[in-house]
């Protein structure tokens, strides 16, 4: 776990400062199995690999050292794995909420990039440069993916360290809006796998 990981302040509509005790921590799940590193596999529940599991009980040590209240994962397996860890070696309740989930890609879902980039090459490229407007056939738009997280993050609660186990995409959504980063240059934040992201909970 890096301990250096970067802080994202969320401030109040006011500009005013943060409660210090208000703690979210995200943390994007391990690596998932080989067959599936070259397929798209947002809303899919795809399991993680022996080198993930692994990863996962590792993090979990040291994660469950931050002393959490609460513990949440998206409800896909990958997510959970790490999550019920977690909630293990902190004794404390395990809790799902699907606005964590990764995009839902709709019927790219389980196919391989390469088999989408011949087929829908220029969709690809608008998934990233119209992330308001364009999203895969019955699938979701970035904004989509942005508005869910946020919602979510505004429900929490406050004066709590809160550890919550999702994917790389919707994680750099949040990050992104955040830092006022355009959603064209997201992806750029995407953390690695196991990866955490603290983030101060407003007043």
């Amino acid at each position: 776990m890096d301990q250096d990981a970067e802080e994202v302040h969320i401030m109040s509509g006011d500009g005013a400062g943060l409660r210090k005790h208000s703690r979210l921590i995200l943390v994007r799940h391990t690596q998932v199995a080989s067959e599936f590193s070259s397929v798209c596999y947002g809303a899919s529940d795809v399991a993680l690999s022996e080198k993930g599991e692994t990863h996962a009980r590792e993090l979990a040590v040291s994660l469950a050292r931050e002393r959490p209240d609460f513990v949440i994962h998206s409800g896909l397996s990958r997510a959970r794995f790490l999550a019920s860890e977690i909630a293990n070696h902190a004794g404390v309740d395990l809790s799902i909420d699907a606005r964590l989930q990764e995009m839902n890609f709709g019927s790219w879902e389980l196919r391989p990039w390469d088999d989408i980039f011949r087929e829908d090459g220029d969709g690809l490229a608008r998934l990233i440069d119209e992330p308001d407007t364009f999203c895969p056939p019955n699938g979701e738009t970035a904004h989509q993916v942005r508005d869910r997280m946020v919602a979510w993050v505004s429900q929490l609660p406050l004066r709590a360290t809160i550890i919550a186990v999702g994917h790389g995409g919707a994680i750099s959504a949040l990050r992104g809006t955040l830092q006022g980063v355009p959603s064209s240059n997201w992806s750029d934040l995407m953390p690695a796998f196991g990866e955490m992201v603290r983030i101060p909970l407003p007043i």
